[in-house]
């Protein structure tokens, strides 16, 4: 059995990683709509167009964040032209949030920036024996689940 101590390099790099990470997600792109999208802005995008419209409640649940946090959030999408609330029909004491046509294009522009940015290491994954894949996937569940012990 491995030791703390044999397995820190690796957790290091995991954590200069997760760093790294966390830089990019404060970092807003322009994915070719001519605004800068900050990276939980363009996924709620991507959730919307993806899942088709959604109220407030659902995309904070979706998302891992509050429904006050992603209020705000789908305040600064319908500021920046990404969305629109509309009644829900099918109850009209609730709200969904639409994607409008400048959101599904920057959708279509951060799908782009992904496919090719991120190509090597999609590539990668795909490209991995069943064994090594689900092991890839067990370790993004473990990983989860690990990192949903620390409160926020």
């Amino acid at each position: 059995m491995r030791t703390i101590k044999d397995m820190t390099p690796e957790m290091n790099l995991l954590t200069k990683t997760f760093m790294r990470f966390t830089q990019i997600s404060k970092r807003p792109m322009d994915f070719g709509v001519g605004i800068n999208i900050f990276p939980a802005e363009i996924h709620t995008v991507e959730r919307l167009c993806e899942r088709g419209p959604m109220s407030i409640t659902e995309l904070a649940e979706s998302s891992g964040v509050t429904k006050g946090a992603m209020s705000q959030l789908v305040s600064k999408l319908i500021k920046k032209g990404l969305a629109y609330r509309e009644t829900d029909p099918d109850n009209l004491s609730k709200h969904q949030i639409i994607p409008t046509e400048l959101g599904l294009k920057a959708h279509e522009g951060h799908m782009r920036f992904h496919m090719e940015h991120d190509k090597d290491f999609f590539d990668y994954i795909a490209n991995l024996d069943p064994e090594k894949y689900a092991f890839f996937k067990e370790l993004c569940h473990k990983m989860d689940a690990w990192m949903s012990t620390y409160s926020l």
